[in-house]
């Protein structure tokens, strides 16, 4: 399930407001995989909410810096996705 569709993550939203900032420990919190990350991380970009991840010293995942670092840890993802499926 997408987190956008978790009740307690839509009370959260319900909540927030345009310039909060929303800190979560690691990216993992922000969804169940690479692409529901990248999805939520854009999806409270849009709406004017920044979020840092203090797993990776607090980055802003909004920012340039934040967008790469998602991208790559997407590719590493989808890398080891892709040997497992070579392996089997």
């Amino acid at each position: 399930m997408a987190i956008a569709q978790r009740e307690g993550f839509s009370n959260l939203l319900g909540r927030m407001e345009k310039g909060d900032v929303l800190i979560v420990t690691k990216l993992d919190r922000l969804g169940r995989d690479a692409i529901d990350v990248s999805t939520t991380a854009a999806k409270l970009e849009d709406i004017g909410i920044r979020v840092h991840c203090l797993a990776l010293g607090g980055v802003d995942l909004t920012s340039s810096a934040g967008k790469l670092t998602i991208n790559v840890i997407n590719a590493v993802a989808q890398f080891e996705r892709d040997l497992l499926i070579e392996r089997t």
